[in-house]
């Protein structure tokens, strides 16, 4: 008996454990500063901050995708895509990075969300002309389809590549928002998949293949939703409601099943995919520092970096800078280091060095 309770207690313990065995060395979380248009390059080794400037002074960057080495991040009203290659470390608080370059994007298109396909290939989200542009990062090769109604967030699943359609009019919602979709070897078979929520602006597939896309709803009216799309079928299965105001990007955690989202009213927020139920909603959010959180990203050990913009207008960045949080595993929280980026951060991702 006492052997098996040994056994039992040591299986537990690994398993407890089992996010802290894993390295995070090499890993690097990008953070998009959309007030002073920089990219912050935060070591997951030993929390350095690195800064990278696009040199474009019309850019609205909000969003950004990592794979492999790379960052890319749609620089908004400048009509572009900013890259980024980790090259590895250049010494004590410094990353090699590859001269960052800008692949022009259609002119007018308003490029945000974007997802990363594979080692040459992404889809940019592009609002203001109503298309999604299909890019080759590596040579620089672009083509376009048109999708829905202000099209805001991409996700890639297996070959099939899914559009978020917020369908805004102006700032508001004009109605419910859907998706398209189509294989990526091929833009003539699309479908359209009705959502419940509107003004859907983020989307994230879960480890259990699921696409879970975040509704901002309406300004005020504290209706943010959860929508859960089976890519095979090609429909909406599940909607959560209760994510109130204004929800924003999403993180699946690896520890619990656990659907991490930002809010810039509430902190963290937490969904139970397996259980499908909201288990920190409103009013029980984490909140770093007491404030709100407007991004996330997570590492190889399960610790979570929360995003922190704070109240920070754009005459104030000369002398104003954001915050990351680097939090312990749900469901402690508990703050470790905090690092200081650029102004107005929105949003991150993860990637590594060569």
């Amino acid at each position: 008996m006492r052997r098996l309770l040994f056994l039992a207690l040591t299986f537990a313990t690994g398993c407890s454990d089992a996010l802290e065995q894993k390295s995070s060395t090499g890993q690097v979380i990008g953070v998009v500063n959309g007030g002073d248009r920089t990219l912050s390059l935060v070591s997951a080794t030993d929390f350095t901050v690195s800064t990278r400037d696009w040199q474009r002074g019309s850019a609205t960057p909000s969003t950004i995708d990592g794979r492999g080495n790379v960052f890319l991040v749609p620089l908004g009203q400048a009509d572009a895509l900013g890259v980024d290659r980790l090259l590895g470390p250049c010494g004590p608080g410094a990353l090699c990075v590859q001269p960052d370059y800008v692949i022009a994007l259609a002119a007018g298109s308003g490029a945000t969300g974007v997802a990363i396909q594979d080692d040459s290939i992404a889809w940019i989200a592009n609002p203001n002309l109503n298309t999604v542009t299909r890019l080759n990062y590596v040579r620089g090769d672009t083509g376009s389809m048109a999708v829905g109604a202000h099209p805001l967030a991409v996700a890639v699943v297996g070959t099939r590549v899914f559009v978020v359609n917020a369908n805004l009019s102006g700032a508001a919602p004009a109605g419910p928002s859907w998706l398209t979709s189509f294989d990526c070897c091929s833009f003539t078979t699309r479908d359209s998949i009705p959502l419940t929520g509107t003004n859907a602006r983020f989307a994230v597939v879960g480890d259990d293949s699921l696409l879970y896309v975040i509704a901002s709803g309406h300004a005020g009216a504290a209706d943010g939703k959860l929508s859960i799309v089976d890519p095979k079928s090609r429909t909406e299965i599940a909607v959560l409601n209760g994510l109130g105001e204004s929800p924003g990007a999403a993180a699946f955690h690896p520890a619990g099943s656990r659907l991490l989202v930002a809010s810039a009213a509430e902190g963290i927020l937490e969904v139970n995919t397996s259980i499908r139920a909201i288990t920190r909603g409103p009013g029980n959010g984490v909140k770093p520092a007491g404030h709100g959180v407007s991004g996330l990203a997570i590492d190889l050990r399960g610790r979570v970096y929360a995003v922190d913009a704070g109240p920070v207008p754009p005459e104030l960045c000369a002398v104003t800078r954001g915050i990351v949080h680097v939090l312990t595993a749900p469901p402690d929280y508990r703050e470790i280091h905090t690092a200081t980026v650029g102004c107005g951060p929105t949003t991150a991702a993860v990637a590594a060095t060569e």
